[in-house]
């Protein structure tokens, strides 16, 4: 009874710390935004520029020593602006232990960025198919509504 017992903590305890590592990690998706005013778009290359045809987007990846560091193609995103409140989805940091921290997928397979609080994901702010994080406040006029989310689509 006592080893049945030892082997059942021994076994919780090991899902407990495969729990804290991000289930995502090293998988490869495809970075879709959901606009609800411009429909789904795919990353499609290391400037931001989105396609709604999945075989044209780029594979991406939880990276880093924390699987927390988004890798689109063989490159990084940046760090969000201290300034500001929007972040066109450029992946142009080549280097993974100089991107962006904070990236994880929730059971539901949508992305999240804690880069800053409220991070919407939207397209089509200065072009019509360039992808973007953004926090931007209602008062500025660029939405009226229900904003964009970001969703892994696992290849």
């Amino acid at each position: 009874m006592l080893a049945q017992t030892i082997v059942a903590v021994a076994a919780l305890a090991v899902g407990i710390n495969a729990a804290a590592v991000p289930a995502a990690a090293g998988k490869t998706f495809k970075f879709q935004i959901v606009d609800p005013k411009k429909g789904k778009w795919f990353l499609a290359d290391a400037t931001g520029a989105g396609t709604q045809d999945q075989t044209k987007a780029l594979d991406c990846t939880l990276a880093g020593a924390g699987g927390d560091v988004l890798t689109c193609g063989s490159n990084a995103f940046g760090k969000y602006p201290t300034m500001g409140d929007m972040f066109q989805m450029e992946a142009t940091v080549a280097d993974v232990a100089s991107g962006s921290t904070g990236w994880s997928v929730d059971s539901n397979d949508t992305v999240h960025w804690s880069a800053k609080p409220k991070i919407n994901f939207d397209v089509g702010i200065g072009s019509q198919t360039n992808l973007w994080a953004e926090t931007c406040p209602d008062a500025h006029g660029h939405w009226k509504g229900e904003r964009g989310y970001a969703k892994a689509v696992w290849v």
